[in-house]
């Protein structure tokens, strides 16, 4: 596996698991001010789920890029 497939596959994971994680923990606004979207979340803790996807795709990766080279 090359390096360019490694990262072609790390980027692609990445969105997937990023995608999957994004409505876990998700609040919605009580009360929301007037011209915001009722289901806008109060706390949308996007770098928390930047971090945990980037865990989750590197553990991925490199257990796809252990089974591929040996």
């Amino acid at each position: 596996m090359s390096i360019i497939e490694t990262i072609v596959f790390f980027t692609i994971t990445w969105w997937m698991v990023f995608y999957i994680t994004l409505p876990f923990g998700v609040k919605r606004e009580d009360n929301p001010i007037p011209g915001q979207a009722m289901g806008a979340p109060k706390n949308p803790m996007i770098k928390q789920k930047m971090l945990i996807s980037t865990g989750v795709t590197f553990t991925i990766t490199l257990i796809f890029y252990l089974y591929m080279n040996y």
